[in-house]
Order: C-alpha cells, then sequence, then structure tokens
C-alpha cells in the first residue's frame, strides 16, 4: 500500500513527560509492544530537537487512525507535566523541538507542497498534540512566531555521511529539480547533485555541504 500522495503532515506529542528523554527506538518499543509491525510515525523530535527517522516516508504510518494513508507523522517527545499528571496534555516543547518542526516541516513540505500542517486533535477526539497545530503554523508562516530565527546550520556532510541532515540536503536539492533521492545516504548520486547545485550557485564545486552550501540550500 502506497502512502502517496501526502495530504496531511500531522504533529503529535508522544503523552511521555518533560523530563524523559526518550527517543525513536523507545518509541518503537512501546508500539512493537502494542502488535504494531514498527514504530508508527515517521518522524521523531527528541527533548534536544534531534530529529530521528522512523518509518519510510513511502510507508503508511500508524497514528492517526482512518488517516494514516496519506500522511506523514511527526511526533516530538514530551506533552505530558508531571504537577498536571497523564490526563492533561500541554505544548511543553522546548526551542529545540520547535526550531527543528520548522526546519522538518518546511522540508516535508518542499517535497509535498499540497499538504496540509495539522495536529492529530484536527483529525481525531484528542489532546494531542497539546496545542493548535493550524494557527501555529500560520503564525510560523507568517514570521511572527517566537521561535522563528535566523536557520541554524547543519554540520558538515560529504560522502559516507548518513542520517536526517543528509535526507534534509536531499529534499532540498530535489525540490530545486535536482536528480536525488531522500534516502539519507550521501552517496555518488547526492555528491554528483551536490557538485552541480553549487556549480549553479557560484560555490566552490567540491561536493562537500558546508556552511556556505547550507546558507544557500535553506535560503
Amino acid at each position: 500500500m502506497t502512502n502517496a500522495p501526502v495530504r496531511f503532515i500531522v504533529l503529535h506529542y508522544s503523552s511521555t513527560y518533560a523530563d524523559q528523554d526518550l527517543g525513536v527506538e523507545d518509541i518503537r518499543k512501546m508500539h512493537l509492544d502494542r502488535g504494531w509491525n514498527d514504530v508508527g510515525y515517521h518522524y521523531i523530535i527528541k527533548r534536544d530537537g534531534t530529529v530521528q527517522k522512523g518509518r519510510a516516508d513511502s510507508a503508511v504510518g500508524a497514528h492517526v487512525a482512518g488517516h494514516n494513508t496519506g500522511s506523514l507523522g511527526i511526533c516530538c517527545i514530551g506533552g505530558l507535566e508531571r504537577a498536571t499528571g497523564p490526563n492533561v496534555g500541554v505544548d511543553n516543547r522546548t526551542d529545540a523541538q520547535k526550531a527543528a518542526t520548522i526546519r522538518l516541516v518546511r522540508d516535508l513540505l518542499a517535497t509535498h507542497p499540497g499538504a496540509q500542517v495539522v495536529g492529530h486533535r484536527d483529525l481525531a477526539p484528542t489532546l494531542c498534540p497539546g496545542f493548535d497545530v493550524r494557527s501555529w503554523w500560520a503564525s510560523v508562516d507568517t514570521g511572527s512566531a517566537s521561535t522563528v530565527t535566523t536557520p541554524e546550520i547543519p554540520p558538515t556532510i560529504r560522502r559516507s555521511s548518513r542520517g536526517q541532515h543528509v535526507i534534509t540536503a536531499q529534499r532540498r536539492m530535489q525540490a530545486r529539480g535536482y536528480d536525488v533521492a531522500p534516502d539519507g545516504i550521501f552517496g555518488p548520486q547526492t555528491e554528483a547533485a551536490t557538485r552541480q547545485f553549487q556549480r549553479a550557485n557560484g560555490l566552490s564545486a567540491d561536493g562537500i555541504i558546508g556552511p556556505k552550501s547550507w546558507a544557500v540550500l535553506l535560503g
């Protein structure tokens, strides 16, 4: 079953406490214990802003009943406070999580420009993710959100690099028309696309994405 076209980018919280530093493997275990075949979300954002990959974007998720097909699920770790207990969902994302969410959603929208950015609670009777995603994203999109700052420059990546920063670069280049698949592996295809992108933008065509190349890609 295909997960295309993507109609919704859905934000969630993990329904865990802010002092619990969990990650994708913790959430995967929770979901496997429920009898699922993998973690239900496509992305997990840790408390420190680290973005971790869950299911492949092409795979149907398990994060919002009735809307799993054609949606991508992003889960920020947190959503509960010790003082208010397990039945009160809140937006306790860290600044790093908010900034990472903005970057990730913008990257996904570059690949899926027709998708709507919504919260779990917009599609189901739940408190998740603890805030009004539509209004928050509207404020981000117009530049009025307090979390919108100068983009943080990711680390330098090159041949053999792997992970979310590679996916971000690949998506940015793909959105500009370069022949590269967002698979998170900086292989020959990505290096060739990087050199083409650099030449087209007056950068040193060394095939390495450092601060100057990132600044153009994220601009």
